[in-house]
């Protein structure tokens, strides 16, 4: 049994999660707290597998519990997030702290609360299952030399999901302000989006900042995908700008990595990189196979520094990527295929 802990002010909440995460089979609730100060003792003293965090809380909210909870006795935790531009911040600080993923917070037991319950049972088991088989020996391992020979690159095409927060912090600050301009699909619903862009934005030599509609492709500029809506890549005349509606899921999402990817093939062709990045599902395959066919370089993260190997695994299982890298190289391989040097 894969055992949980709920931490949330409201008693509802803590019932109703239990009995559904139960109900699903394969999932025990341990405890189920009111505060976070209860929160950082039972991760004291407890072994659990995974804690579910709410954000706003009483006498120690989720982010100063967290906090002490990483430091002190460190476990997976999914923040309990609610779609606010506040909440959203918050979020953004608790991915950063180490949080492994977040949900949003159900309105009300009838208002899409099945579909946040589905949503986080899958989370729970690949996030557990991923921590419990995963080999000790293969962390250990030093990483491999990148030898990678420059190439003509005008676009980065990046796409990430789940874990995907932690991993822009360990690529894009990295990436000198002149590299190519990078467009890039975090799965995320409106708010964090753009909370997310500041944050990086505040840590990165490049220019970060969630896409505008008809906003023309820049070197050095880092343009994040509205949650909500798709982002695409467009000709005006000679330049290329940067197409934002419709708000229809594709591949399951909007924005989705696939719709991105393919009009990048478009437009790029040889001449574009991709980059795969941790996340849930196969999104990003499709547009990824599209981009390879035409001659684009394309990184995967690897599987041992990916929280949910999901996405990499769908597109180098379908012969896109050419090379499979650990999250600290990532930004030393695009340097690298771009021709630039990191600082």
């Amino acid at each position: 049994m894969i055992r949980v802990v709920c931490v949330d002010d409201s008693a509802f909440l803590r019932g109703a999660l239990k009995e559904k995460l139960e109900a699903a089979g394969e999932i025990q609730v341990v405890a189920s707290l009111k505060d976070g100060r209860e929160a950082v003792e039972w991760a004291k003293t407890q072994k659990t597998d995974l804690m579910i965090l709410d954000c706003e809380m009483p006498v120690m909210n989720g982010l100063e519990a967290l906090r002490h909870i990483m430091k002190d006795s460190p476990l997976p935790v999914l923040m309990f997030s609610s779609l606010t531009a506040e909440g959203a911040a918050v979020t953004i600080k608790a991915l950063e702290y180490g949080a492994v993923d977040f949900l949003l917070k159900p309105t009300s037991q009838f208002i899409g609360f099945d579909e946040v319950i589905a949503d986080l049972i899958c989370k729970i088991k690949l996030i557990v299952n991923k921590k419990r088989f995963v080999d000790p020996a293969g962390i250990k391992e030093k990483p491999k030399s990148v030898d990678l020979s420059a190439k003509k690159i005008d676009l980065i095409a990046m796409g990430s999901s789940t874990g995907g927060v932690q991993a822009a912090m360990q690529v894009v600050p990295k990436l000198p302000a002149n590299s190519p301009a990078v467009v890039w699909v975090q799965h995320m619903p409106e708010h964090f989006t753009k909370s997310f862009s500041q944050r990086l934005d505040g840590i990165s030599k490049m220019r970060v900042s969630e896409a505008q509609d008809g906003e023309i492709v820049e070197r050095g500029h880092v343009y994040l995908a509205r949650g909500g809506v798709q982002m695409r890549v467009a000709r005006e005349g000679v330049r290329l700008k940067v197409c934002v509606s419709g708000t229809d899921k594709v591949s399951g999402f909007a924005p989705s990595c696939d719709v991105l990817f393919s009009s990048v093939s478009e437009h790029y062709g040889a001449n574009a990189l991709g980059v795969i990045l941790t996340g849930m599902g196969a999104d990003g395959t499709k547009g990824l196979v599209k981009m390879h066919a035409k001659g684009a370089y394309v990184i995967g993260q690897d599987e041992r520094t990916s929280t949910v190997y999901g996405m990499p695994r769908a597109a180098f299982e379908a012969g896109a990527v050419d090379l499979q890298l650990p999250i600290e190289q990532i930004a030393l391989g695009v340097t690298k295929l771009c021709g630039l040097t990191i600082i």
